[in-house]
């Protein structure tokens, strides 16, 4: 298994050759839920998660080749953009309170401005951000009442999103998939239930939390993957592909080791180093996506194109003729060898110091 201190040296390594003219980060190409190509994520989100990893690295003396103040400087710059939504603000806000905190009233006007509409429209991954970040500044530089107001309300916005029979939490109803959720969803939303817990907030938090971890341990596979897209209503795999190497090498272990911290209980440990070696080559593939040599992750394993409706459809009659999803041909499975700044930002989050 790859160490801590080989996922530092990838992170900082690579980044790097990832930062754009503007001094913030290119985003990679996103993935729907079928697996299509869609367009990039937005610069600025990309940024903000790589000041998040940085500031940790800078918190346990971690040396790297960036100007974290720069970096700082310009995501707080365009944060009061029109490109910015609650997730980035979230995620901008997480990053504040681990710097000296002197925006954070700034970055809670913003988002208090963005959210006069109430939270019912946030996607779940970005509501989740948006928790943590409200959590950390309020644990970290102290909440004022309209920090702790919008804290209150994201923190009942995320446990509202609780599947009563399965303990997954459930996205927006008009999204693609009909209310499918990629994983990472999920484990962005354990995090932000364990801080919550973490903080002595309402115990609703903690249930959430518990009922959560239990349904991500339950669904992950004997090779240690976790299904790239879940289910929330009927608890199960939704698409077994794709699988990102960084749901398995930091999302799942962030989340993870917040619960083993906040005391939740379960084979947490053997199941984030399972999801490790998933990536280490115990894959459908048998490839090694951590290349330690080259400083470099691949972005993980996808379904080859197909189109999307016909896909969706072979899915869904699998499930209903068969209980489960079929296991995929090796060759209906490509590698995508793409480094993404954004995985390399929550790498330097799980590993950094560690």
């Amino acid at each position: 298994m790859a160490s801590p201190g080989a996922f530092e040296h990838i992170a900082i390594t690579r980044l790097p050759e990832l930062q754009t003219a503007n001094g913030l980060f290119r985003a990679a190409p996103g993935v729907d839920l079928a697996g299509e190509g869609v367009r990039g994520s937005s610069s600025l989100r990309a940024g903000a998660i790589v000041l998040l990893g940085l500031l940790r690295a800078d918190e346990v003396g971690l040396p790297h080749p960036f100007s974290t103040g720069a970096l700082r400087t310009r995501v707080l710059g365009d944060l009061a953009g029109p490109g910015a939504g609650p997730g980035e603000l979230g995620l901008g806000l997480w990053a504040e309170s681990r710097a000296d905190g002197g925006a954070v009233n700034e970055i809670t006007a913003l988002i208090a401005g963005k959210l006069s509409k109430g939270f019912e429209r946030i996607p779940l991954k970005r509501l989740a951000w948006l928790v943590s970040g409200l959590n950390e500044a309020s644990t970290r530089v102290g909440g004022g009442p309209e920090l702790d107001s919008l804290l209150e309300r994201a923190e009942a916005a995320l446990v509202s999103r609780v599947v009563a029979n399965t303990g997954f939490m459930s996205d927006l109803h008009h999204r693609i998939g009909g209310g499918l959720t990629p994983v990472s969803g999920q484990f962005h939303s354990l995090t932000a239930l364990c801080r919550l817990e973490r903080a002595g907030r309402e115990e609703a938090a903690a249930k959430a939390a518990r009922s959560l971890l239990a349904a991500l341990l339950e669904i992950q596979r004997e090779d240690g993957s976790w299904p790239g897209v879940v289910d929330p209503v009927r608890g199960e795999a939704a698409a077994l592909f794709p699988v990102f190497t960084v749901t398995q090498v930091a999302l799942a272990p962030i989340a993870l080791r917040l619960c083993r911290e906040t005391g939740l209980t379960g084979d947490i440990d053997a199941a984030s180093n399972a999801g490790i070696e998933w990536a280490r080559g115990n894959n459908r593939l048998g490839f090694d996506l951590v290349h330690e040599n080259e400083a470099r992750l691949d972005r993980g394993i996808m379904p080859k194109r197909i189109p999307g409706a016909v896909s969706r459809g072979f899915t869904s009659a699998a499930r209903r003729l068969r209980g489960r999803l079929p296991e995929p041909d090796r060759s209906d499975l490509i590698l995508d060898p793409e480094v993404s700044s954004e995985d390399l930002g929550w790498v330097l989050e799980a590993w950094a110091g560690r």
